[in-house]
């Protein structure tokens, strides 16, 4: 690596941090990022039962946030730059297996950093307290690590590979997907390899059975058995455009189709190279398989057990930039003219995601709905969660709320701090119903006005309301028999309180 390519990895690394660290507090913690929390601080024993227990995903990663937030602290900005660190750090482990993968072509290792420094999907992910910007760092961490070993051999590589790979498995379920990967690789290049490589690998790829019997044994009776996931069912053709829109312009996309341009022209500039053999072949077909095969195993998945969600896949957005560079790199030696102009666009239009991510409050706001109920809530007020989940996002946010009032003595100001908030007072609450299994309403009004029994007020917390309530019967029992006398939207949480009509 020469000295100004050294220098343009060092500023791609700080732009990197700068464009995530500053937004981490930005959004409310949303519910997947406080059950984040509420994993890691559970008891010893419940965290180390998640590494054998059916359901569960990411143990390892709840378990490396255990300690984090002993160090660290449990504060939005606290839990979020656990990501940012594994997003920044990605940035030079795409610079070093781009390298790596294609060794006659340097400039794409650092056109592929770039473009995971400006990703806003990356971006986004950096800023969330879940596993998924870890997942990227080990994906590229664990296929250093293999080709490195693919191509040097030695027992201390491949035994490297094997642990970071078996981490992988345990910091998402889905990462799994990487290791058929790296296997379809060895099979590929097995004939190529000198006798004792081939031993290594085949032995490396035998030892990663290990770590993942334990959740083998209650995976794939879960994964052949069709049951309700709470996801619909993702044609194949419809999960492709959705993680090209998702890769290429983040999670909030320009809603216009032209944007996508420059990123499929880039992706069919990547046959220019194949079809004249011009350039490092095997990285290109690793790249390709590594892009590929994922998404096809996870779509046959998703026949028997819907559960699609762009995030799932992140893993492979790094063969993404890695096949958007290699375009890049084609096209320039044709035009550099279309090719400055081609990748000057990815860029405004990255900043053009990451800047409406930046702007625009899209988690569930429990920031904000949590004070507004616990500043009027009464002990005989019931608090009714519909989805029931939003009551962990409500805890996370229901402490005191400190209110300075002033008061003038002796021609001095005396700020004088008093808690009008809830202050971890405990408060009455009940579960939503779950509807959408067919529930009467003649049962739902049964159940409700047993629930509601005592009340003198009921505040309903709806966010996501849908998945427990599709058909609105819970809200409709309430409209019928109490009267809204409050009612107030929050990004995503809508707050409603209810007083009983029939009172006198």
């Amino acid at each position: 690596m020469d000295r100004r390519a050294r220098w343009a990895l060092i500023v791609l690394v700080g732009l990197a941090f700068a464009l995530r660290a500053p937004g981490l507090d930005f959004q409310s913690l949303w519910r997947d990022e406080v059950d984040a929390i509420r994993f890691a601080r559970a008891p010893w024993t419940d965290l180390l039962a998640m590494f054998h227990q059916p359901g569960q995903n990411g143990p390892l990663y709840f378990l490396l946030l255990r300690y984090w937030l002993a160090l660290a602290g449990d504060s939005a900005f606290a839990l979020r730059f656990l990501s940012t660190a594994a997003g920044v750090l990605a940035v030079p482990m795409a610079w070093r297996v781009g390298s790596r993968l294609f060794r006659t072509m340097p400039a794409i290792g650092l056109i592929a950093a770039c473009l995971a420094a400006v990703s806003p999907y990356m971006v986004w992910y950096s800023q969330e307290g879940k596993m998924y910007a870890l997942t990227v760092l080990l994906a590229l961490l664990s296929m250093d690590l293999y080709l490195q070993a693919l191509d040097e051999g030695g027992w201390q590589r491949w035994a490297a590979y094997v642990i970071v790979a078996s981490g992988l498995l345990y910091i998402h379920l889905v990462a799994a997907l990487m290791i058929a990967v790296q296997a379809a690789i060895l099979i590929v290049q097995l004939r190529r390899l000198p006798i004792r490589r081939r031993g290594e690998g085949l032995a490396a790829m035998a030892a990663l059975t290990l770590p993942y019997l334990p959740l083998l044994v209650w995976q794939l009776p879960e994964l052949t058995r069709g049951v309700e996931t709470g996801y619909r069912f993702v044609p194949l053709h419809d999960m492709l455009y959705s993680l090209l829109v998702n890769y290429s312009l983040g999670v909030m996309p320009l809603g216009t189709e032209w944007s996508l341009l420059p990123f499929v022209a880039l992706l069919l500039a990547v046959g220019l190279g194949w079809r004249q053999r011009n350039g490092d072949m095997r990285g290109v077909g690793i790249v390709v398989l590594w892009l590929v095969l994922p998404i096809l195993l996870f779509f046959l998945v998703t026949l028997v057990r819907p559960m699609y969600t762009a995030r799932y896949l992140i893993f492979v957005t790094p063969a993404y930039w890695f096949l958007l560079a290699y375009g890049l790199v084609q096209l320039g030696r044709r035009s550099q003219v279309l090719g400055g102009v081609l990748g000057i666009s990815l860029l405004v239009i990255s900043g053009w995601g990451m800047a409406q991510q930046a702007r625009v409050p899209m988690k569930a706001d429990f920031r904000s709905a949590t004070p507004y109920v616990a500043e009027r809530l009464h002990p005989s007020d019931l608090v009714l969660f519909q989805i029931p989940y939003g009551r962990y996002s409500f805890d996370y946010y229901y402490k005191p709320v400190i209110q300075p009032p002033a008061e003038r003595s002796g021609g001095f100001v005396v700020w004088l701090p008093r808690v009008i908030g809830g202050g971890g007072v405990p408060y009455r609450w009940a579960e939503g119903l779950y509807t959408n299994g067919g529930m009467a309403p003649e049962e739902v009004a049964r159940r409700m006005e047993r629930m509601v029994e005592g009340s003198s007020a009921v505040w309903l917390v709806a966010t996501e309301a849908e998945l427990w309530d599709e058909r609105g019967l819970v809200v409709d029992w309430l409209e019928t028999n109490w009267t809204a006398v409050e009612r107030v939207e929050f990004v995503r949480v809508q707050v409603v309180r209810y007083e009983n009509s029939h009172d006198e």
